[in-house]
């Protein structure tokens, strides 16, 4: 019974392992866009203001 329950455990450890970098994975496929996204954004908005207070001033 020892063994069994031992061998179960480290079976049941390994897939929870698999699970949990499936979805790590998962997210970063996921959040990476959005966040090059609001970084390209950021960029554009703070050339434009920077443009604009070129041209203002």
């Amino acid at each position: 019974m020892g063994i069994a329950s031992a061998a179960a455990t480290i079976i049941v450890g390994i897939i929870v392992l698999i699970i949990i970098v499936a979805i790590i994975v998962f997210l970063i496929k996921v959040i990476a866009p959005i966040i090059a996204g609001l970084i390209i954004l950021v960029l554009v908005v703070g050339v434009g203001i920077w443009i604009y207070g070129k041209l203002k001033s």
